[in-house]
This record gives C-alpha cells, sequence and structure tokens, in this order.
C-alpha cells in the first residue's frame, strides 16, 4: 500500500522554515564562509544559554561528540558503565577512545567510577552526583530535557531525524568545565593553532550552524508539538499496548509501544506498513563482542516506534491510531 504516513517528512521542515533556510544558504556562498565562521559560533552560544551551561562546543556528530568528552576527561584504557538499551554509537565511541565498556542491563547499577548516562526517546535516566565520578550524559536524544546539568560534559546529535535537526550530520558537546571546553575546541580541529599535538577533523560545517540557528529559535513549538502527540497517543492507545513512561520534564525524540512478545510485534510493525505506516523496530544492536543483556534485549524486541514529529498532521496520527486499534480489534475476534 503507499505509504500515508511516514516516519519522518524531512520536505515538510525544509518548507516550514524554507525562507529562512534558503535566505542562509545564500548568505553562506556569497561571503564563503564555509567551516568554523559566525554562524557556527552563534549557535554554540544559543545552545550553551538553552541547555545552561557556560560552554558549547559545535561538532561533526553526537558520536563525537561522547569520544572527544572521554577523551578530555582523559579516561583511556579505563572501564565506562554505560546502559545496554542505546544506539550502538554510545558503545562505539568508547570502544574507539581506547576504553572498555561494562554493559548494564535496564535497571542494572554500577559503582564504576566513569559512566555515560543515555537520556534514550527522550526520557530523563538518573544522573550521578558528580564528585567521585566521571560522568558523560547521551543527551543525543533529549534535547529540551536536559537542562542545567551538573555532569562533566553533555553530548547532542542534530542528525536530521533528530528533535534539532539539520540537512546532514552535526552534533555539539556543552559543559561547564573550562578545561572540557578548551580540550574539544582545539582537537576538534587538529590543533591547528598551535603544536599541542594530533588532534582531528570533528568539526561542524557552517550551512549546519546556520539552519541550526533558524530551527533552535523554534524549540519549544517543536516540542510543544511532540508532547501533543504523545499525550494523544497515551490517552488514546492505553489499555492495547505498553505505554512509555510520562514522567516530568521528559521530551518526545520517540514514541515506543511496547507488544506482549517479539511476534506479536512483528505482525503490528507488518500490519501498519500494509495499511501505510511506516514505524521503526526498536533494536539497537551491538557487536558479538559486547552482546545485550537479556531484559534489554527482550525489551527491544518486543518495542516499535511509531511516527511522532512536530510535522505529523492531526489527521494522519489519527490515522495511526485507528490503524492500531482496528490491528488489535482483529486479533481480539
Amino acid at each position: 500500500m503507499e505509504t500515508q504516513v511516514k516516519f519522518i517528512d524531512y520536505s515538510r521542515d525544509y518548507k516550514r522554515f524554507k525562507k529562512q533556510y534558503d535566505a542562509a544558504w545564500d548568505r553562506i556562498n556569497n561571503t564563503g564562509q564555509l567551516i568554523l565562521r559566525d554562524d557556527v559560533e552563534e549557535f554554540e552560544k544559543r545552545l550553551a544559554k538553552y541547555v545552561g551551561t557556560k560552554y558549547a562546543v559545535a561538532l561533526s556528530s553526537g558520536t563525537d561528540a561522547i569520544l572527544l568528552a572521554i577523551k578530555a576527561l582523559k579516561l583511556e584504557g579505563q572501564r565506562i558503565a554505560l546502559p545496554s538499551h542505546t544506539f550502538k554509537a554510545t558503545c562505539g565511541a568508547v570502544i574507539n577512545a581506547g576504553c572498555i565498556p561494562l554493559v548494564l542491563d535496564i535497571n542494572e547499577g554500577s559503582s564504576c567510577k566513569n559512566q555515560i548516562v543515555v537520556h534514550i526517546a527522550g526520557e530523563l535516566s538518573p544522573v550521578p552526583s558528580p564528585e567521585g565520578f566521571n560522568v558523560i550524559e547521551d543527551a543525543c536524544q533529549a534535547l529540551g530535557a536536559v537542562k542545567n546539568p551538573t555532569s562533566d560534559a553533555q553530548c547532542w546529535s542534530f542528525y536530521p531525524a533528530k528533535i534539532l535537526g539539520c540537512k546532514g550530520d552535526a552534533g555539539a558537546l556543552t559543559t561547564n568545565r573550562k578545561d572540557v571546553y578548551e580540550f574539544v575546541k582545539e582537537y576538534r580541529n587538529h590543533y591547528k593553532n598551535d603544536n599541542a599535538g594530533f588532534g582531528g577533523n570533528h568539526r561542524m560545517d557552517n550551512l549546519q550552524a546556520a539552519l541550526l540557528n533558524v530551527k533552535i529559535q523554534h524549540i519549544d513549538e517543536i516540542l510543544a508539538r511532540r508532547k501533543e502527540i504523545a499525550e494523544k497517543y497515551l490517552k488514546e492507545l492505553k489499555g492495547l499496548v505498553g505505554l512509555p513512561n510520562n514522567t516530568p520534564g521528559r521530551v518526545w525524540q520517540d514514541f515506543v509501544v511496547r507488544c506482549k512478545d517479539k511476534h506479536e510485534r512483528e505482525c503490528l510493525y507488518h500490519f501498519l506498513q500494509s495499511s501505510g505506516v511506516k514505524s521503526m523496530r526498536n533494536e539497537y544492536f551491538f557487536s558479538p563482542e559486547y552482546p545485550k543483556p537479556p531484559i534489554a534485549k527482550q525489551y527491544e524486541a518486543e518495542t516499535l516506534r511509531i511516527p511522532c514529529s512536530e510535522n505529523h498532521t492531526d489527521k494522519e496520527i489519527e490515522y495511526v491510531i485507528k490503524c492500531i486499534k482496528n490491528f488489535y480489534a482483529t486479533r481480539d475476534t
């Protein structure tokens, strides 16, 4: 069946901000400001103010933000605890930084002094006190939820599917620590201006920053619309599927429903597909060297992400709800 509801419609984002996006593109081409220029600095100021930190460094991706946070804290060769229910980039950054991942199951704690806390799908996870710990927050799915943080560093993604998505790859690191800020700012650009060492290319290009400067001015209305959609799902799907926690302060990067088992999840996925609704399986696979623990593996096998972006219409969301209700009505007969 022809798609009636996309999981995300990127063209709508462009149409929504077309005038401002086109103006930014023309200005950058006409001025030749391409890499680490005024728009990048402007976005760093806007992001730090929004999150509530002293510093922000614009980077090439959220993955790079985690990698550079680890390097800035000088954790190479050490163990770092992280949750298993996260995208593989979190674990990959730990490995690529020369560290040893300690993969925790859902609700499993750890006394490891180095920790990455992940706010998955926009729901806040507990953050240990930084006293006695090195704490990095993977907030790539939680812009708007993490405010005035006390951890050593917070990592952000602006991949197109994120709450604040751009038109390519981009990310950032925020922090209140001057030493972390200065390290990441120089390392991202090869230590180009001094001989301190060899860094890497982890820069955000000026075009992405310019587009993000347009969009971040609308972040509150973006979050409000996603919340409105989520609350409609919470009301209309109650009793049919397992629903996410509507905890205070969370944002809605994704709306994740849970079926009774993997078979039902697969049936629902294909039913929605045949009805013209695009959904996404909620499984984040790790490599065999670091397998998912059992509770996380089961949870991911039973869950599905359904459309929940600010650009979906009420009519589309009502159609998704109708399809899910039809699926369970058919199964009950």
